[in-house]
């Protein structure tokens, strides 16, 4: 399986907190509202992303899908959820098509926004 992200921890300044569990349910929930469930049960995801070129990252490491959330551009729960959702169309992208598009916001991701508007993922967001 391609890895198309490579990142180092660097990146990663903080350890995974215990408050970053709201992640998770959010995560499953959409998992399974708009993805049917086909996203990785066991992706990581932590409010722990360092580097402030970026809002949220998703990436392969060690056996895991990881979305790592940058807590100083996510300071509310309806930024954490859009970039959630954002992220979530990349993981999809990579798990369905493996193809390289997924660190890329073309068609295919595009279309997966598109679909989780018209499903109204982002009502209560903007």
């Amino acid at each position: 399986m391609p890895l198309l992200l490579f990142l180092t921890a660097t990146l990663f300044a903080k350890p995974i907190r215990s408050d970053d569990r709201h992640l998770d349910v959010w995560y499953a929930a959409y998992n399974h509202e708009y993805f049917q469930d086909s996203l990785p049960k066991t992706t990581v995801i932590t409010r722990n992303l360092a580097d402030d070129r970026f809002m949220a990252q998703t990436f392969y490491e060690n056996g895991y899908y990881h979305i790592a959330i940058n807590p100083r551009y996510n300071e509310s729960g309806k930024t954490e959820k859009l970039n959630l959702l954002h992220e979530s169309c990349h993981l999809y992208i990579f798990v369905t098509h493996e193809d390289d598009e997924y660190d890329d916001h073309g068609p295919k991701w595009q279309a997966c926004m598109h679909r989780l508007a018209d499903e109204n993922a982002f009502e209560q967001l903007w």
